[in-house]
């Protein structure tokens, strides 16, 4: 199961937990849930989504692990 964290502050990010580390940084809004895909070494950032269909908008930022 994935470990999804939610932003309580708008954030920008070039780490998450110390040791995945971004290719760029990205921002992370309010609200906003996001998590690692350890699959495919990509921050996934869930932005929401529209009122008529609710699905979610999920961006992907490539990084790579480090330890």
């Amino acid at each position: 199961m994935v470990k999804r964290a939610i932003a309580d502050r708008l954030i920008l990010v070039d780490a998450v937990d110390h040791w995945f580390h971004l290719q760029e940084q990205t921002f992370i809004d309010v609200g906003q849930s996001y998590w690692i895909d350890h699959e495919t070494s990509e921050l996934c950032v869930d932005r929401g989504g529209d009122r008529v269909t609710r699905h979610g908008r999920v961006t992907r930022h490539a990084g790579w692990m480090c330890r």
